[in-house]
């Protein structure tokens, strides 16, 4: 009896249902007792279960004998060990805590592969603290890993989409100067006529504020439909699409605003400061 992988039934028998058919394995004959379901996997040990066929213990002792003096009882060629999410939290607090990944793969790897060494070293005749006794694969650290890959691409993405404000805000701010030096007589007038220098600042202020939330909004509109355009193609496995949280959309509009702030002062005081006789005589 054996159990065949999702991705090796379609190759074997298409669409046919495999259960109860036979398979020739090495000329052996073994019978489909069940299919694995359609697996989505991030990792493996030996090969995509998919792809696999899978046979009982003795049965591959029997059949398939391991070579030379490691056909015995108790032979493996591969342990597959799970550790208490602890370990994934002790990982975690090393590595932010400074340590290099490559001092932390010579160095034989964490507690949990010692423990595992001590353990088999003397079942299985070799010295515990030989760290090349025995090869690990440690998914614990590829999490750990893939999560501070994930964190630094934020982080990235985070400066990137910062700098992209500050160069907006820039540019918003070189247009308002632009604005006030071509109305400076229009500003040195309505000082003439009486308008305060508030009255003056606050113009120019909600200019600078206001065409910094319509063109950033505008471009708000732009992405968020660009991504609906994107979720309209097919996926691939384990992708959601390119995704609009509250959250985000109300931290980008909080940050919008922050820039049309930070970055309209200047020129609207700049304004307000100008002297009405001077500003009377300017001539472009």
């Amino acid at each position: 009896m054996l159990v065949i992988g999702f991705e090796a039934s379609t190759l074997l028998f298409a669409d046919r249902d495999p259960i109860g058919q036979e398979v020739l394995l090495n000329g052996i004959p073994y019978r489909v007792a069940g299919r694995v379901r359609k697996k989505l996997q991030d990792s493996n040990y030996t090969g995509q279960d998919d792809e696999r066929l899978f046979i009982p213990y003795e049965a591959a002792r029997r059949d398939f004998p391991l070579p030379g003096q490691n056909d015995t009882s108790d032979s493996l060629s591969a342990i597959i060990a799970n550790s208490r999410p602890a370990v994934v939290q002790d990982l975690r607090r090393r590595f932010e805590g400074g340590e290099d990944l490559m001092t932390y793969l010579l160095g034989g790897g964490g507690p949990v592969e010692q423990q595992i060494r001590d353990v088999l070293g003397p079942r299985k005749g070799f010295d515990p603290a030989d760290t090349e006794a025995i090869s690990f694969w440690n998914t614990a650290m590829e999490a750990v890993m893939f999560e501070k890959m994930i964190g630094a691409m934020h982080e990235f993405f985070l400066a990137v989409s910062l700098i992209t404000l500050a160069l907006g805000g820039i540019g918003v701010m070189n247009i308002m100067l632009v604005s006030v030096r071509e109305r400076t007589h229009e500003i040195g007038l309505r000082k003439a006529l009486g308008a305060a220098p508030r009255v003056i600042q606050r113009q120019f202020f909600l200019e600078g504020l206001l065409l910094t939330l319509v063109s950033g909004t505008i471009g708000f509109v732009l992405g968020a439909a660009c991504c609906g355009l994107v979720n309209l193609l097919p996926m691939p496995a384990r992708f959601q699409g390119m995704t609009l949280t509250w959250g985000t959309s109300v931290l980008a509009l909080g940050a919008l605003a922050a820039v049309g702030v930070a970055f309209s002062t200047y020129p609207a005081r700049r304004a307000a400061r100008l002297a009405p006789a001077e500003a009377l005589r300017y001539e472009l």
